[in-house]
């Protein structure tokens, strides 16, 4: 999942469509800060597999250098 570049923006797209689709629906406060924290684990995860992606892509080349 981390050298999958693409699917870690579609990730942080979704996650920010899912968050922005929370602010405009009326729902139970107990399920909407459920499906809040599920969005911003999204988000969070597609950032974070982003910057993995950088370091193991660093040293990968790195590595074929040496």
């Amino acid at each position: 999942m981390i050298k999958n570049f693409p699917a870690l923006v579609m990730l942080t797209i979704a996650g920010i469509v899912f968050m922005r689709f929370l602010s405009d629906t009326e729902m139970g406060p107990f399920l909407k800060i459920i499906l809040t924290l599920v969005g911003l684990v999204m988000i969070l995860s597609g950032i974070i597999g982003m910057m993995l992606h950088g370091w193991v892509i660093g040293y990968e080349r790195n590595q074929k250098r040496i």
